[in-house]
Order: structure tokens, then sequence, then C-alpha cells
């Protein structure tokens, strides 16, 4: 990686007030942005959700210079463009321009870019370029990119973007400390770059009569002009409105596709960009890479390689997660019995025991499959196979219907629909992000395991099928098989029905294999897994505590009554009789009403 020239480090006296910065860290899948966020922040971080939707908001605390308080650092979504066409774009948009809620308007933006793809990322950096906001790039996967062979002038191309550009090595925390001196400088200054691209002569026109030749106006006319809504407070509104639509008017007299020119000015100057700044050495020969793609992206070969790791993946969910949960389920029962022993017999104890220690250990006796399940999928993700997975599934999940990225959401509801649920937020059409949503809980999640458990050893126990294969072996498989042929047909029927429309086409990056990366993959483990136990611990234990009160009251007056019939009085009891005449029919009775 060539430095043919430096910056200069000086700092320039703090930010007024000495107030802590915001900075918004911003950059496309799979571009090291998460890895960079980690190296930043350490274990200084706290995920949430965005208010009114179910995206995380990863925030963290860096600290950017000794003698200032820690800056606040907010990690976008990782997205290619800022158009808008998911949620997780809009979050972005709404975050960089101030409009988020609960979050004030960045004092700089990180755009993290990889250095083995310039081109593409630079689009994403054009755009932030128009949000007026102070910018710097962080380069990352320089080794990647030295070791191929290409060599980046980093003072060319930081002159060419109009922007400090920082190579950045997360793993060894190598030019954090530039990195940090940039962005200060960059938010002390306040400046931002003028976009060193034009339009057509009558688009530029255009943009002048709509801002009246104002500089600060002209990439929020230029976004409004382009932009399928509207989106900037330019003037009043209606007179906004005529102004834009009179435009956009005049514009596709004179060229149909006029509204592609954004696109096209910003791939012609990236492209001048690239070649003033980067050159490679020799022919470039098939990466790594593209070698084991001819296998795991291949017709046949990788759909069973796929199906080899989703039943290891099983395998360890449901064989190696037993002794744990044995064990978490045992301290429970040992703890419920220690309290009962301790304490005088009573409500309080009831409640402590049955409601209280038994909810949270309903909890906590599925996490190590949870942890499990995580730990295979963010090992898959931070390799690079997760793509290729959505990639070969893809053909399957369009045949009902489905987005290629449903993939991961449904193969995540396997542990539990909730982060099943939570991940279908990367679809960005709307009606498959909801089928793909309404058929995630009718994947068998752990939760079901323990009933089908407890059926097949009532019913099939020490059974054999060809003298060697346990039948119950074969019903958990058939019981997990139905659960996805019946939500490929509820699929089918949605998206034939009221969530019928055209499935978008799959447009996916495949990123170069690497070996994950510990701290990531742990980081990933630990937050996820907390966020379980937070989100669905909390409901789960309060139902285990309202089920404890239905079962318990009202309390019978007579003292020789039996535990049967206090839960035929009780609220529970009653409710069962009530639904028993549905479910007679079923052979069940009020019991299991």
């Amino acid at each position: 990686m060539s430095t043919t020239g430096t910056f200069d480090e000086t700092l320039s006296p703090p930010i007024a007030n000495g107030a802590a910065l915001i900075v918004a860290l911003a950059g496309n899948p799979n571009a090291g942005k998460t890895s960079l966020f980690n190296a930043l922040t350490g274990l200084r971080q706290r995920v949430a959700n965005y208010p009114g939707v179910t995206i995380e908001r990863k925030e963290g605390r860096w600290t950017i210079d000794p003698d200032r308080p820690p800056a606040l650092v907010v990690d976008l979504p990782g997205l290619y463009s800022l158009d808008a066409a998911s949620p997780d774009e809009k979050i972005a948009r709404d975050v960089i321009t101030g409009s988020a809620p609960g979050l004030s308007l960045p004092d700089v933006v990180i755009a993290v870019v990889d250095a083995t793809n310039l081109e593409r990322n630079l689009y994403l950096v054009t755009q932030l370029m128009e949000f007026d906001r102070p910018l710097v790039v962080a380069l990352t996967m320089v080794d990647l990119a030295e070791g191929r062979g290409i060599e980046i002038d980093i003072e060319q191309l930081s002159r060419d973007l109009g922007v400090r550009v920082v190579p950045v090595r997360s793993a060894q925390r190598g030019g954090l400390d530039h990195l940090a001196t940039a962005a200060l400088g960059a938010a002390r200054q306040q400046q931002w770059p003028e976009t060193p691209w034009r339009l057509s002569e009558r688009a530029e026109h255009e943009l002048d009569k709509i801002t009246g030749g104002e500089r600060r106006l002209r990439h929020a006319a230029l976004r409004d002009l382009f932009a399928e809504e509207f989106g900037d407070h330019l003037f009043a509104e209606r007179e906004r409105r005529k102004l834009i639509s009179g435009a956009r008017a005049r514009l596709s007299q004179g060229d149909p596709a006029w509204w592609q020119e954004p696109l096209i000015a910003r791939y012609a100057w990236i492209e001048r960009v690239v070649r003033g700044s980067v050159r490679a050495e020799g022919d470039a020969q098939p990466l790594a890479t593209e070698r084991i793609d001819r296998v795991m992206t291949h017709r046949v070969a990788g759909p069973v390689v796929l199906l080899a790791i989703m039943l290891l993946v099983f395998q360890a969910i449901f064989s190696w997660a037993q002794v744990p949960m044995d064990l978490i389920d045992q301290g429970f029962g040992t703890l419920g019995g220690a309290v009962r022993d301790v304490m005088p017999p009573g409500l309080l104890t009831d409640l402590l025991v049955d409601g209280v220690i038994a909810g949270v250990g309903g909890v906590l006796v599925f996490l190590p499959q949870i942890l499990l399940l995580f730990t295979f999928i963010a090992l898959l993700e931070d390799s690079g196979y997760m793509a290729r997975a959505a990639f070969i599934m893809d053909r399957l999940m369009r045949g009902v219907g489905l987005h290629g990225k449903a993939f991961m959401p449904l193969l995540s509801s396997f542990a539990c629909a909730i982060p099943g649920i939570m991940a279908a937020r990367t679809i960005e059409n709307s009606k498959d992000r909801l089928a793909t949503i309404m058929i995630a809980p009718l994947m068998s999640c752990s939760a079901r395991l323990p009933v089908y458990t407890l059926m097949i050893a009532a019913f099939f126990s020490d059974r054999q099928a060809f003298g060697f294969l346990s039948v119950g072996t074969l019903i958990i498989m058939a019981m997990y098989l139905l659960g996805i042929a019946v939500a490929i047909g509820v699929a089918w029927l949605l998206k034939g029905t009221i969530l019928k429309a055209p499935t978008t086409p799959l447009v996916l990056e495949l990123p170069p294999y690497r070996l994950p990366h510990s701290q990531t993959v742990l980081h990933s483990i630990f937050s996820r897994g907390w966020l379980f136990v937070r989100r669905a611990g909390t409901v789960i234990l309060a139902i285990s505590i309202i089920l404890w009160v239905l079962v318990t009251f009202p309390r019978t007056a007579s003292t020789t009554t039996d535990a049967g019939e206090q839960l035929r009085n009780s609220y529970a009891g009653r409710a069962g009789r009530a639904i028993e005449p549905l479910i007679a029919p079923l052979g069940f009775d009020w019991k299991m009403g």
C-alpha cells in the first residue's frame, strides 16, 4: 500500500465546550465495518432498537482524544446506497440527517471502504458527500489488497475525493490513532466536500432554478429532484413540489432516462478516481475465493455442501447442547428445592419456586441451543459463507415467491422465531419481508423439542427401523420436515394472494472467504444471546408468573381440598372446562385445554 505523502497531524484546539462527538459509521456489507466498530469501542457497546422498528441500533464509546469525553459511535446498518429502498437504508439516512428519534445530527461520518473493491464501495461515499456532513474515509482490507498486488496512492485518493483517507487494520488496531485525528479535524472544521461530478447542462440548469444558485441548497435539491419521494424541506411544501415537478417534466421531455443521470455521473467520476490512484501489479490470478466457489456455489455440489453444513448445525443444536441444558434444568430444580426447604409453605414460596424460578429456568434452559446457533451463524457470516447460502437457496425460495435473503431468518427460527423475525429486516421488499415473518414461527423451534421428546419417549421408546435406526430420530426429522413443508405451502399461498407481488431479484455481494475474527464472533454471540434473554426472557417470565396466578387463584376455602380440586376450580381450570366441548372431538379433556 503506497502512501506517497503525509498529512499534517497537528490537532487544532478542541471543539467548543468539549462536548462528546457523535460519529456515524457507514459502509457496505462485508467491508469490515463491524470489525472496525469493535476495534474502536471495545466492549463499551450497547445494542437497542431504533424507536418503532425492529432494526438494531448499535452504539459504543470511543476514546477519540484523552482530553475529551469519549465519542459516541453509531454503527449504521450495512448498506450499498442511501436511496431508502429498505428499512435499513431509511434508518441510515435518518441518522445522517439528524432525523432519527433520540439521536442528534452526527458531527462526523466515517465511511468504511474496502480497499479490494474501491469502485463499488465509493458509490456510497459519493452519496454521503451530498448530505453536507464532515466526512472521513477509513480504508479497510489493506492487507488483502496488498496480497492481490493492488497498490493505492493514499494521498492521491484523498485529493481526488476531497476528504481524508486513512488506512486501518482493525485486527491489529493499526491506523486507529490517525483515524481519530482525522475525525476530530473534520468535525472541528465543519467542512464537507463539494460534489466533484456534474450532470448534463440541462439538469444543472434545472438545479440552479430550484436553488436560485445557492450552493448550500444544491445537495438537498439534487436528492429531491431525482428521488422517488420528496425528502428535504427546501421551501414551502407547495412551492417546492411545483418547482421539482416542473423540472422533472422538462427533463423527461429531453431524455426518457433522465432519472439515471446521478447514477451515471457518480460512476463515471468514480472510475476516473480509481484509475488515477490505484495500480494493480501484473495479471490477476484466480483468487482462492474463486477456486473455492467453483465447488461451494456449484449447481449440484453447492446444495450438497449446504445440506451437510445444516445437518452439522442441527446435530450441534440438538445433541451437543443436551448436557448443558440438563445441567441448567437440574440447577434450577435444585434451587427451587432449596428455596422450599428454607422458606415456610405458602403463596410467597409457591410464587418464587413455581413462578419466578421456573420461569427463569424455562428461558435459560434453551440458552445453550440459542448460543450454539448464534455461534454457527456468526462463523458462517464472518467467514463469508452465509452470502453463498442465500445465493444457493434463492432458486428454491423464488419457487414459492420468497426472496433468497429469507434463508437466514428461517434458519434462525429453528432455534427461536424471535431472532428469525428480527433477521427478516434485511429483506428490502415489504411484502417479501412480511411473508417471511409470518412463516418463521412454522419452523420447529427448540422450545418444541421437549414436547417431541416426551411424546416419542412415551409411545416409541426403544423402537428401531431397519434394525439399526431409531424410530425417534426419524420422527423428529419428520416433524422438522413437516414444519418446513407447511411453511413453504403457506408462503406460496401468501405470495399468491394477499401478499402477491413480483419477487425482487437477489442482488448480493459474495465477499472473499476469510478466517473468522475471534473478537467479532464472540461479541456477536454475547450480544445476540443477551438480547434473546432480555427480550424473550422477560416476556416468558411474565407469562410464567401469570400462569401461576391462573392455576393458584381463587383459593379453595376447604383445607382438605387436594391439588386436583384446586386446579379444577382455578381460573385456568374454569377456562379449560369452558373450552372442553370444542376440544373433546380431539380426545382432549379440560386439563389439556
